[in-house]
């Protein structure tokens, strides 16, 4: 039985749970039977679940440390209805594995991803072996911390064609530029790069591999003529980078020419002009490129490896083509001072992008910047548990980060990332043939979460996102002399 657990909907929409999908069906194709229960968009009976389907492993995805919270709930109660092990998995647990079996109280956590680690698992379930040898793993024991090796990465080639009827994906549809029905799939895992505010140098081993194009078409087949689906944000850290299969994908959505958009998340130096109309021919209606600084110094530090020459270029083939490109950076960076930041923002102001994001940098658990933490910054303690991680480090309701690693004033900091914010979200022509698209999308989601679930989602629902629009209000308007002192006003 594999759960997917609840967020909090005033806080984050619920996603797909493409990884819960893809490790189901890898288990049902290979001897054994797979299940997904879906709390994070449907009420379920837990002990009547339990009775019914008896699992010999529970599963539990903990994508997030806001889903940890419920995850951690949901561990106790089944504790009460039954002795079966619980596994941890997803990017949270992986991340900081002892953490997370110490205060969430599951019997393990699976590292990194979960296909052939939960085929182990069910293969020594079905000897009736022990499970704490199994690569992958991490526990305690005798209340010391135990961790097993990582096993290689999959080749995605070898993984079976999804299979959505674990799932009902028309309740996870959300609204995107240009479309109402968007759901998230994927079409390759993993980055090749090694940034140091990332996770995927641990969580994919800096590993990129792409799923065959003809599973991916057949996904969108179905989430097209099952489902009624007319948008799909690709989920890829990089999407498809090898030009053969992207191209392949490509040729593929232009032949059955469905009412569909779709958008993804791309690096700087792997499009040229010619593959860019390819995709736009094929649908693609937005990228979002990490560029994250405007110093060449910074991104040497930071172990981006990319040319910022090729920006200009790359975006304006974008936009020409009818793509909305969403150039995101990073400002706070250790150490970062006011020279180096203007270097951002005015690298920022001279591109042709549609949309800019300034994100004030938060560690992430288990990448290089986090290990540095309690050396270098002990006057900010580390969050120490999962609620402490949930919300100081992956939710700051208003985007009020609490910590500053730079030699930039905070509040510096936030007058520029809310002026960008207050910038996408106000202009008319923000996204390309979508006019005021980023304020519609964020006024339906709202609309969403407000009234999802009932008078106490509406109510707290309502009052975050009043306060995130006050807050976006008041940094972007009321400190024009910072604003003047980086030239974003006259």
């Amino acid at each position: 039985m594999l759960i997917n657990p609840k967020v909090p909907v005033y806080l984050r929409m619920p996603s797909m749970p493409l990884g819960l999908v893809s490790i189901a069906s890898y288990l049902n194709r290979h001897g054994h039977r797979a299940i997904i229960i879906e709390r994070s968009v449907k009420a379920y009976d837990l002990r009547a679940e339990l009775k019914r389907f008896q699992p010999d492993v529970i599963g539990i995805s903990v994508m997030s440390f806001l889903s940890g919270i419920d995850a951690k709930k949901l561990t106790q109660r089944l504790r009460r209805f039954t002795g079966v092990p619980i596994i941890w998995g997803g990017q949270a647990p992986s991340a900081l594995p002892e953490m997370s079996l110490r205060d969430g109280g599951p019997d393990y956590v699976m590292l990194g991803e979960g296909e052939l680690t939960w085929q182990a698992v069910a293969d020594a379930l079905a000897r009736g072996e022990p499970l704490d040898g199994i690569p992958g793993l991490a526990y305690l024991r005798k209340n010391a911390f135990v961790s097993n090796s990582i096993p290689p990465v999959a080749d995605l080639f070898q993984f079976p064609e999804m299979d959505w009827t674990l799932v009902e994906p028309k309740k996870y549809f959300s609204t995107f530029f240009h479309c109402g029905k968007m759901l998230y799939l994927h079409a390759s895992k993993g980055c090749p790069a090694a940034c140091i505010f990332c996770s995927n140098k641990q969580y994919h081993q800096s590993c990129n591999r792409c799923r065959d194009p003809r599973h991916v078409l057949d996904d969108i087949d179905r989430y097209v003529k099952d489902y009624g689906a007319d948008g799909i944000y690709f989920s890829d850290e990089l999407f498809c980078p090898r030009r053969d299969l992207r191209t392949q994908l490509c040729e593929g959505l232009i032949e059955r020419n469905y009412p569909l958009v779709w958008g993804c998340q791309m690096r700087l130096g792997v499009l040229n002009e010619a593959d860019v109309r390819l995709m736009a021919r094929a649908g693609c209606r937005w990228i979002l490129f990490g560029i994250e600084s405007g110093s060449k110094e910074r991104i040497a530090s930071i172990k981006k490896k990319i040319n910022l020459e090729l920006a200009y270029q790359t975006i304006e083939w974008c936009e020409k083509a009818g793509i909305t490109v969403q150039a995101s950076f990073i400002i706070g960076f250790p150490g970062e001072t006011r020279e180096e930041l203007r270097k951002t923002v005015d690298f920022a102001k001279s591109l042709p992008s549609s949309l800019v994001a300034l994100n004030i940098l938060t560690p992430i658990p288990n990448s290089e910047i986090w290990d540095l933490w309690d050396s270098d910054y002990p006057q900010y303690k580390k969050p120490a548990d999962i609620r402490a991680c949930a919300y100081k480090v992956e939710q700051n309701v208003g985007d009020l980060v609490p910590w500053n690693f730079s030699r930039v004033p905070m509040r510096e900091l936030r007058v520029i990332h809310f002026y960008y914010q207050w910038v996408d979200f106000s202009k008319r022509d923000s996204v390309n043939q979508d006019f005021y698209g980023v304020f519609k999308k964020m006024a339906q989601d709202a609309f969403s979460r407000v009234f999802r679930h009932g008078l106490s989602g509406f109510v707290f629902g309502a009052y975050v996102s009043v306060k995130q629009f006050v807050t976006v209000f008041f940094y972007s308007h009321f400190f024009p002399g910072i604003l003047k002192k980086y030239g974003l006003r006259r």
